[in-house]
């Protein structure tokens, strides 16, 4: 036992040490991968820029824009006006970031004018009369802009193209929750000056750590930063995007160790509970499997009388059967004596031909006597008949002739309508030949004053039907389903055989049911399972 719980502290001590290292490593690789998606992001940034600034240069070479620049009519500067309208209006579409186009004149005012209401781009229409721009410039949102001149024929023009992109779009343009909880980053220009930043708290600051989480992990803040090549824009170049996010982010991609860590100890304290119970549990395995061993053999021993009583029952059959048995073995017996009567006869004559054919009349008696009993053993002692695939209407056959043979059954007529074609069940052949033959006993002796017995058997579907039916009083309704249990009998017997039948049936995965005759009598039919294909292909 002082081993066990050795064994049980050094494998906990194990434990607790694995997941300090898990946690030590999750924690370097989070740091890792943190960076690596922060330069993933700065590149992102980088590519968002240069799509802004190449979309704005075609868009100050573009035609619509161009023409309405010379246009010199009034009908010509309207119709070019919407053309260059619509084409500010696509860039906004493709871009989020930007938030305002404007197509400025040489004193800076505005002659296009685009910009973004509730998200949708729309066309802003100057109502000052100085030109003012109004709500489409809010003088309180920080301001990132781009200027590109409307070159002539090579030459810059005066006017000038002017794009304001949003700031905080650019840093914050990831999938809401794709990110670490309380992650915050800034965006700085050359100078230092803070572009853009988002979180509850100004750039690179760490936050806040939650009630207990921060602590308890003992881990600072994530933080990782790249450059961002920036050129042509309102803030000096290159930019840095600097971002930090609570050290909960440390274990997000793998298993909650953190969880873990905090219960593995009470988990340990059980554990070294349950290992002080083995001794009494192991004591009370020993006295449990010493009384299922004692039930088992209980189990045996009931099984084993059992199988006596079906012995029993299959020998009082054959007690039935033995005034048949003794007429099929006389009849040989006299062919025999006749034959060697008439053998002797020829010996005498010195007719050797007819002396042999004699002799050979009386082996045709013998092996028909040894045939008869050779079936009188085979009903005595079933466990000689392995399962297999056989043909039920052949066996049905059989012991309908068997039963026939009885003297006292003269006053019976036997009709079997069996099918040609086989009826192949899988099981013990001898062991349903014993159900037929209790079966059409019963059926016999339920008209001692001469009737009819019929056997019959049929295929549907997947199961194979056996019935016999008699021409007797019946069952009555109340008895047919007691009449299959042990030792009730509706006539003086020991009530075992239909018991035994309904077992055997049982047995092999059948039913065995008594049923109401048409006209009178009684049915009783068994259902089995038909044999598979290759079953049938075995027994042909």
């Amino acid at each position: 036992m002082l081993l066990a719980l050795l064994a049980v502290a050094a494998v906990n001590a194990a434990g607790l040490y694995g997941i300090a290292v898990a946690r030590r490593g999750a924690s370097e690789e989070a740091g890792r991968l943190y960076a690596s998606d922060v330069q993933g992001r700065a590149r992102a940034l980088e590519s968002r820029l240069s799509a802004v600034r190449a979309d704005l240069a075609f868009l100050a070479g573009s035609a619509p824009v161009q023409r309405f620049r010379s246009a010199t009519s009034a009908a010509s500067s309207l119709f070019h006006r919407q053309a260059a309208e619509s084409a500010l209006l696509l860039v906004l579409r493709a871009h989020p970031e930007v938030v305002r186009l404007a197509v400025r004149g040489p004193a800076g005012e505005p002659m296009l004018l685009t910009g973004r209401r509730g998200g949708i781009p729309v066309l802003w229409v100057s109502t000052s009369p100085t030109g003012g721009e109004g709500a489409a410039q809010d003088p309180g949102r920080p301001r990132l802009l781009a200027r590109l001149s409307l070159e002539d024929g090579g030459e810059k023009a005066t006017e000038v193209l002017e794009a304001e992109v949003a700031p905080a779009l650019l840093v914050d343009a990831r999938e809401p929750g794709s990110g670490p909880g309380g992650e915050s980053c800034a965006l700085v220009d050359d100078e230092g000056s803070v572009v853009a930043h988002t979180g509850p708290i100004g750039a690179g600051a760490a936050p806040s750590p939650r009630s207990g989480e921060a602590s308890a992990l003992g881990a600072p803040r994530l933080s990782a930063q790249a450059a961002v090549s920036a050129e042509g824009w309102s803030a000096p170049g290159p930019w840095t995007l600097a971002c930090s996010a609570p050290p909960e982010a440390a274990v997000t991609g793998v298993e909650p160790l953190s969880t873990r860590y905090r219960t593995t100890l009470v988990l340990n304290l059980g554990v070294m509970a349950v290992a002080l119970l083995l001794g009494g549990l192991a004591a009370r395995e020993t006295v449990r499997r010493e009384r299922s061993d004692g039930a088992a053999r209980e189990a045996a021993r009931v099984r084993e009388l059992e199988r006596q009583l079906f012995h029993a029952e299959r020998l009082t059959t054959m007690g039935r059967l033995a005034a048949g048995i003794a007429h099929e073995i006389n009849n040989p017996l006299e062919g025999m004596a006749n034959y060697l009567s008439l053998a002797r006869d020829a010996l005498a004559r010195g007719d050797v031909d007819a002396t042999g054919r004699r002799l050979d009349g009386v082996r045709q008696g013998l092996d028909r006597a040894a045939l008869v009993v050779r079936q009188a053993l085979a009903h005595a002692d079933p466990a000689r008949s392995p399962r297999a695939a056989f043909d039920l209407a052949r066996v049905l056959a059989d012991t309908t002739e068997f039963v026939r043979s009885r003297g006292e059954f003269d006053r019976i007529g036997f009709e079997t309508r069996l099918p040609e074609t086989p009826l192949v069940v899988t099981g013990s052949p001898i062991m349903l030949g014993q159900v037929a033959t209790n079966l059409i006993l019963n059926a016999c002796e339920a008209q001692p004053d001469g009737g009819q017995v019929e056997v019959s058997a049929r295929k549907e579907g997947d199961r194979v039907v056996a019935e016999v039916a008699d021409r007797g009083p019946g069952v009555p309704e109340a008895d047919r389903q007691r009449i299959f249990e042990p030792f009730f009998s509706t006539k003086d017997s020991t009530g075992l055989g239909l018991a035994v039948c309904h077992s055997i049936v049982r047995d092999h995965g059948g039913e065995l049911v008594a049923l109401e005759r048409d006209g009178g009598g009684a049915v009783f039919r068994m259902t089995l399972p038909a044999a598979t294909a290759a079953a049938e292909s075995e027994a042909a």
